[in-house]
Formats: structure tokens, sequence, C-alpha cells
């Protein structure tokens, strides 16, 4: 696993042919839906301020009066290339009252394969299972 997924504001891919990947989108009441970095889509500023390339990450988008922080860190191990978890804070800029705000966490296959939640208690989503 690892950050290096061109093109998208956040994300994640496993390192073989046949990858899973992971990501965020974000949608500002009144707004754009943000998912792609594309020239002139209103984000200010996004970058990793901390990075060692391939264990543990922070990260600032500045879009439109929010700072949102993405955070990653990822343990080696087991045979699948350990596991990871993402922390994402969003802090408003000024003053005002919150925009109203919608977060978007997404798993897909980069090509073919099956995926399907495995949910806890018939409502919460424990884990991602299948084949890519």
């Amino acid at each position: 696993w690892g950050t290096y997924r061109p093109h998208v504001y956040f994300g994640m891919k496993t390192r073989s042919p046949r990858a899973v990947v992971t990501g965020l989108m974000w949608l500002q009441h009144g707004g754009s839906l943000r998912h792609t970095s594309e020239q002139n889509d209103g984000v200010a500023r996004y970058g990793w301020l901390m990075h060692d390339g391939e264990n543990f990450g922070v990260q600032e988008i500045r879009d439109e009066g929010l700072v949102l922080r993405t955070e990653f860190v990822k343990q080696p191990g087991g045979d699948h290339g350990g596991d990871w978890s993402w922390r994402v804070t969003v802090k408003t800029e000024g003053k005002g009252p919150a925009p109203l705000l919608s977060l978007f966490f997404y798993v897909a296959t980069d090509g073919q394969g099956t995926l399907r939640p495995v949910l806890e208690n018939g409502t919460r989503l424990a884990a991602v299972a299948g084949t890519a």
C-alpha cells in the first residue's frame, strides 16, 4: 500500500498489477465535488507536510474556507503488505457558521475484480472483502 495515486487529492493503492484503490472525495453544499486535482478548480493549495514515502504522511488541503488534514500510518507485515489507517480532520477558516460538508471514502478495484462490504451488526462497515 502507498499514496502513489497521481491526479487525486488523497488516495492509496496496492503495489500490484491488479490493484485495489481507496480515496477521499468531499462536497461543500452548493460547491463542486472534489476528487481529482484539476487546474482552476478553486482549491487554494494542497500538499504533503510530512511523508516518508512509505509508512506515514500528513497532508493539508485548503479549499474555500476549509482546511482538510489527511494523515495515514502504515504498519508493515503479514502476507498482504501490512495494515494502514487514515484520519481526516476538517477545520473552518474564518468566522461564521460551519458549511455543510460531506466526506466520501471509497474502495474500488483498478480493473477487474469483485469487492463486497462486510457488515457488523447488519449496519456498520467492518471490512471490505474480495479479489482484485
